[in-house]
């Protein structure tokens, strides 16, 4: 099965970029899943543009957003028991290399289309 673990906070801008300690750490987790792990990684600019009613908008950063999307990552793995211990492994590399941050990471199942 194929999950994405999708990691929101509040404020990414003013927390700067993540340490490179704690992408060290990522990168080494990943690796150590092997081909469990196929992607993912963080996301540094919010707000550049917004489609409502069929329109964009390109007047970002949204205030009225509590959270955003701040970085994912996709594994392959047998069960959802097995996500959620990835999924506490990545927010324990967080506690350690970048104590400061706050967020959370929402686990969800891919379903592979048909076409």
């Amino acid at each position: 099965m194929k999950y994405i673990g999708i990691v929101r906070t509040a404020n990414p801008e003013a927390l700067g970029e993540p340490p490179a300690a704690l992408m060290e750490a990522i990168d080494r987790q990943g690796k150590e899943a092997g081909a469990k792990f196929l992607e993912g990684g963080p996301m540094f600019k919010t707000g550049l543009g917004r489609v409502r009613g069929g329109k964009l908008t390109l007047d970002g950063p949204y205030a009225e957003t509590k959270e955003v999307v701040a970085g994912y990552a996709m594994y392959e793995l047998e069960s959802d028991a097995e996500m959620i211990e990835w999924t506490r492994a990545f927010l324990d590399l967080h506690r350690q290399h970048w104590p400061e941050w706050e967020g959370e990471v929402e686990v969800i199942e891919l379903v592979n289309a048909v076409g």
